[in-house]
C-alpha cells in the first residue's frame, strides 16, 4: 500500500516538498508495477530517475538548510551521503544481478522508509529555520 503524502511531511519550504511529493509518486509508480509484474527495463528506468532526480532535490535541499542556518544542515548531508551510497549498492546489485522481486521488494522498502524516516526526523527540521 502506498504511502501518501500528509501534512506532517511538510517542511515549510514549498519546492522542497513539490519535490518531496515527487518522490512519492516514484514509490507509489513502483508500487503499481510490482502489482503487475516488474521487467528489467522498468527497474532500469527507475533507478536512472531516482538517482538524477534526488542528486538534484539533495542538492537543493543541502542549500536551503545552509542558507537558512539550519542547525541539522550537517547532519542532512551526512543522511543524504548515506542514501546515496545504499542507492549505489542498489545499482550495482542490479546491474549483476538483474532483476529480481526480492531486490524490487528491498529497493521498494528502501525508498519507503527514507522517505517517511528521513523526511520526517531530519527535513521537517527546515520548519523552525524559515
Amino acid at each position: 500500500m502506498a504511502v501518501v503524502w500528509k501534512d506532517e511531511y511538510s517542511t515549510g519550504e514549498p519546492e522542497i516538498d513539490k519535490q518531496h511529493q515527487i518522490l512519492f509518486k516514484y514509490l507509489d509508480d513502483l508500487e503499481e508495477h510490482m502489482e503487475q509484474g516488474i521487467d528489467a527495463s522498468y527497474v532500469s528506468n527507475l533507478l536512472d530517475n531516482i538517482g538524477l532526480f534526488t542528486r538534484s532535490h539533495f542538492c537543493y535541499e543541502e542549500i536551503c538548510m545552509r542558507r537558512t542556518k539550519c542547525p541539522i544542515a550537517s547532519k542532512n548531508k551526512q543522511h543524504h551521503t548515506k542514501l546515496l551510497n545504499a542507492y549505489t549498492q542498489y545499482c550495482k546489485q542490479f546491474e549483476t544481478e538483474g532483476v529480481s522481486n526480492e531486490l524490487v521488494q528491498k529497493l521498494h522498502d528502501f525508498l519507503e522508509s527514507w522517505l517517511v524516516n528521513h523526511i520526517l526526523k531530519i527535513d521537517t527540521n527546515l520548519r523552525a529555520c524559515l
